[in-house]
């Protein structure tokens, strides 16, 4: 749940426009696993154009179908359908230079059945690859969500994401979210690894309007 609110939210603040200090951007949401809900989505960016205009001058006015529009869905279910989809990212890009940020939700499921470990290890290689040199020859944001799995050992399991330790070392920031107290609707997000920040932890809260600090 975390995961689906968090890259919805941040589908919604590319949006922001710039005199808030925003990029007033596109978004690319890639969803793998059918998390994407248009409705959820709606809730989330209407709550945020309707903070924008109260902050805005009251000549400046966002259209919510404008709105609507700077978010590109394209589903990728299944690796044939998802691997495909990324060989043809870099000339979507180029097609439409306003996105800005990349959601990809989530990494793990496509690779879940059907490819042997040392082909998921090679085709994952290639596509972080690719995508890192996207995101720096056209200055976009890449936000990948993975999953979590246990890994036995040899006295007792361990909750750790999935596609293991190699993965994870090739992303430049790691943000784990968790639910400590899910009934208490306080949330955890750990940054895990960073190439620019210590590590750190913040609380933060699930609303009808999005993810929201804990005061």
């Amino acid at each position: 749940m975390q995961l689906k609110f968090g890259s919805l939210q941040l589908c919604t603040s590319i949006q922001i426009p710039k005199v808030l200090g925003g990029l007033y951007s596109e978004a690319l949401y890639v969803d793998t696993n059918t998390n994407f809900t248009i409705s959820r989505f709606k809730e989330i960016l209407f709550s945020s154009l309707s903070k924008c205009q109260q902050l805005m001058e009251a000549s400046i006015l966002i259209n919510e179908e404008d709105a609507l529009r700077k978010l590109h869905y394209v589903n990728a279910i299944g690796l044939e359908k998802f691997c495909a989809f990324m060989h043809q990212l870099p000339n979507l890009i180029n097609t439409r230079p306003n996105i800005k940020l990349i959601v990809i939700d989530s990494i793990a499921f496509p690779f879940k059945d059907g490819i042997t470990l040392k082909q998921r290890t090679g085709l994952l290689y290639r596509l972080m690859a690719d995508l890192n040199k996207l995101a720096v020859e056209k200055q976009i944001a890449i936000v990948i969500t993975n999953e979590m799995t246990t890994r036995i050992g040899l006295s007792s399991g361990a909750i750790v994401g999935a596609l293991g330790d190699a993965w994870s070392h090739r992303c430049n920031k790691r943000l784990l979210l968790s639910a400590p107290d899910p009934l208490a609707n306080v949330r955890l997000a750990v940054l895990l690894k960073s190439n620019n920040s210590p590590e750190t932890v913040g609380k933060f809260q699930i609303t009808q309007e999005g993810i929201r600090d804990i005061d």
